[in-house]
């Protein structure tokens, strides 16, 4: 009983911390992505660009720089919201529950087995 329980529980855990791409950073789409040109490609930008341009400015300079070379800004992906937390937590608790009246009902029926099977080897 409590083990198909921690196995959902962990089913679940998993699910939710494993669903959807997890890449952020740059990267160089349909091409093997090397970390060492990606920085020399990097330098290359950084030096042609306006060292006078505010720190927002000059990012998306750089941006546009290394785009314009193939690369792609990969943005983590957004956090779950409390209302899909608690649908969840919810859904977890209900199946829970589910698994918890499942397993009690295999433990009563295993019983009444047992108790037949005694009664015909006992012959009442």
């Amino acid at each position: 009983m409590k083990r198909s329980l921690i196995l959902f529980i962990m089913i679940v855990f998993s699910v939710v911390n494993c669903a959807g791409p997890n890449k952020v950073g740059w990267t160089k789409p349909g091409f093997p992505f090397h970390q060492d040109e990606f920085e020399k490609d990097r330098k290359k930008c950084i030096q042609t660009l306006d060292n006078s341009l505010d720190s927002q400015g000059f990012g998306k300079a750089l941006e546009e720089c290394l785009a314009k070379k193939g690369y792609k800004y990969e943005a983590p992906p957004e956090p779950p919201s409390d209302n899909e937390k608690a649908k969840t937590l919810e859904t977890a608790k209900t199946v829970g529950k589910v698994l918890l009246v499942t397993d009690l009902v295999a433990v009563i029926v295993a019983a009444l087995a047992a108790s037949v099977v005694l009664s015909a080897l006992t012959g009442h």
